[in-house]
Parts: structure tokens; C-alpha cells; sequence
């Protein structure tokens, strides 16, 4: 019986060595892992706080070269008139932008007078507007 215990005994510290080893190693690994993790994630933050400060770099620049620019209406228009037509020319009235056949003579007078004086049109709606009521 004595020889029995003495297995069980010895048996019992086995198991117990191999769990408590197991134990150990699991949580050297663990910790090895969770190092790991605290630097990825340290570099993550890094690389976040690069791609911030890029950003608002470029929309600074981006508002800087707004301002710097004297951007002209890209549907201002000007109606003049050329050799007794209307014709159509972009904000800065020296761009032609559409010869018409639309004679100056045949509108009403307030707006040959308009026109003599070089008729603001304010968008391509409304040109077209203008083109498609006094057209032939």
C-alpha cells in the first residue's frame, strides 16, 4: 500500500510540475505578446498623428492658394454689340465667346441701350434664356 501512495504521490507532483510549467509559459508569452501589441499600437497612434498633421498642412495650403487666386465668374458674360449683332463675350470683355444673330436693331430700346453699354448676364441660364427669347 505504502508503494500505491508513493506512485500517486509522485504521480500528483507530475501533473502539478507540468501544469504549473504550462501556467508559466503561458504567461510568458502572453507578456511577450502584450509587448508586442503596446508597440504596434504606439506606432499606429504615430502614423495617425503624421497623417493629421499632413492633412491640415495641405488644406492650409489649399485656402492659401484661394486667396492668392482673383478667380472670375466661369458664367459671368457680357452681351455687346459688334457690327449691329449681339454678341456674347465672357466676364472680362475681351474673351468672345459667341457671335449671335440676333440684330441690335430689332430689340427694344432700353435694351439696345443695355447692350451699348455692355449687358451683364449673370450665369449660362440666363444667356440662354436671353439667346432663346430674342432669336429669330
Amino acid at each position: 500500500m505504502r508503494k500505491t501512495c508513493s506512485i500517486r504521490s509522485f504521480l500528483v507532483g507530475i501533473i502539478l510540475t507540468a501544469a504549473l510549467g504550462f501556467c508559466i509559459g503561458f504567461w510568458l508569452g502572453t507578456a511577450k505578446n502584450w509587448e508586442a501589441y503596446e508597440q504596434r499600437i504606439a506606432l499606429l497612434e504615430q502614423n495617425i498623428e503624421r497623417l493629421l498633421s499632413r492633412q491640415q498642412q495641405a488644406e492650409a495650403e489649399k485656402e492659401n492658394a484661394a486667396e492668392s487666386l482673383n478667380v472670375i465668374e466661369p458664367y459671368a458674360y457680357v452681351l455687346l454689340a459688334e457690327d449691329g449683332f449681339v454678341a456674347v463675350y465672357q466676364a472680362d470683355r475681351e474673351t468672345l465667346y459667341a457671335t449671335t444673330g440676333i440684330l441690335v436693331d430689332n430689340l427694344p430700346d432700353n435694351l439696345q441701350q443695355e447692350i451699348q453699354e455692355g449687358k451683364i448676364i449673370d450665369s449660362e441660364e440666363q444667356l440662354y434664356s436671353f439667346l432663346e427669347n430674342y432669336s429669330s
